[in-house]
């Protein structure tokens, strides 16, 4: 039966904040599609693709403690607007250079605000969404997030060549003008946020005091522990997937394209059900089995032949990837005191971040070493392997704790 606070509609501002992302995420896409090409174009070489995508992941392992104490100590309509103002400033600046040295360091500064804003986002949704309704919000807003990166790289390729670098970075940042305006719909805070326990200060926020959170719950840490890994195993077969493509299939640009788009999709499904799914349900076990999904995904692309099963492959491991994003995403809101929930979504993002940057930095010498499919089966296996790990850990940690309960 279904129950009625599942046919609860969401606040106004959760709408409000999942069209910013749609919007700021399709201008990213057609931002990082736009300097890829242009770098690639004035023959930078990888070292100039892996400076940008290094600028995109390290502001937030670095400021991971200050976007903590930010989210935790400020309302979101108090920090979104300056925010948003000076990423606007940011990307109209970053269109009026064709240094690349520059254009990554305004890069990484855009990144760094990005890196400010996420957490505040993400408290805001889940303080508007208690209950029920905290699955749905935040599957909207990642739906949301993950179409606009889905769209915007499509868009970006096609209008590179009609209005430049230039042109698509001042679309990115008119996309950012949506970051001040969603403040608006964001209701007041009843309660002052940075009210804080005088007796405990340094320990309410920023980077070790969201390790700290992080680790009380023993289910929490075994799904950040997963993600992360999770994360890294993605990121590995990702750089080596146009080798798997290209080079063991034989197939063209096209088809390599329509296989990310096939993830993206899937991705997208996954993530719209798993958030009515999650609505009343724990989390735990549906966590370990989407991850589960994702993994045994990986180990059969490499053992089967067949494009049209990469396909299907890909969009099931997607699907199970974006349903894995969900549960994890209310976990953290469930389990977390409101408090700190700012503290532990930045320092979260910083291990996501991180687990990025080690995989991209470990995957080109892999792909140089081994063939694209023995790369997928060793991620793959690798990853089942600390998924049984994990569980193991998890059965000893409880075991003393049932015997006391018996």
């Amino acid at each position: 039966m279904t129950s009625a606070a599942k046919r609860d509609r969401l606040p106004g501002h959760v709408t409000a904040i999942a069209a910013t992302f749609l919007v700021s995420c399709l201008g990213d896409g057609l931002a990082i599609t736009a300097l890829m090409l242009d770098f690639h174009d004035r023959a930078t070489g990888g070292f100039g693709i892996a400076a940008l995508f290094s600028a995109m992941s390290v502001p937030a392992i670095v400021l991971a403690g200050l976007a903590g104490r930010i989210s935790d100590h400020y309302p979101a309509r108090r920090v979104l607007p300056p925010l948003g103002v000076a990423l606007v400033a940011v990307c109209g600046l970053m269109s009026l250079t064709t240094a690349v040295a520059l254009l990554i360091a305004l890069f990484a500064v855009l990144s760094g605000l990005m890196a400010i804003a996420a957490p505040v986002f993400v408290k805001a949704v889940l303080q508007a969404s208690p209950g029920p309704l905290m699955s749905r919000a935040g599957a909207l807003v990642s739906m949301a997030a993950n179409l606009g990166f889905l769209i915007g790289p499509a868009v970006g390729a096609l209008l590179m060549d009609a209005i430049g670098l230039r042109g698509l970075l001042l679309v990115d940042a008119a996309t950012y003008l949506a970051v001040p305006l969603v403040a608006l719909f964001i209701p007041r805070s009843p309660t002052p946020s940075g009210a804080v326990d005088s007796a405990e200060p340094e320990q309410k926020s920023g980077f070790l005091a969201g390790l700290r959170i992080l680790s009380q719950d023993i289910s929490l840490v075994r799904i950040v522990l997963i993600g992360v890994a999770l994360t890294f195993t993605l990121q590995v077969t990702n750089v080596v997937e146009v080798y798997l493509v290209r080079d063991s299939y034989g197939a063209t640009a096209t088809v390599f394209g329509l296989v990310t788009t096939v993830w993206a999709g899937g991705q997208i499904l996954g993530t719209g059900s798993a958030g009515r799914w999650f609505s009343e349900r724990p989390t735990a076990r549906p966590a370990v089995l989407t991850a589960l999904a994702v993994g045994a995904a990986l180990l059969a692309i490499a053992a089967f032949d067949s494009l049209p099963g990469l396909f299907v492959l890909t969009a099931l491991a997607g699907a199970a990837d974006g349903a894995f994003g969900v549960a994890r995403q209310t976990t953290l809101g469930r389990v977390i005191d409101p408090a700190s929930q700012g503290s532990a979504v930045a320092t979260h993002a910083a291990l996501l971040n991180a687990a990025t940057v080690l995989a991209l930095m470990s995957a080109g010498l892999v792909a140089s070493l081994a063939q694209p499919r023995t790369v997928y089966a060793l991620a793959g296996g690798l990853f089942l392997l600390l998924l049984a790990a994990v569980h193991t850990y998890r059965r000893a940690a409880s075991a003393p704790v049932s015997e006391v309960d018996t």
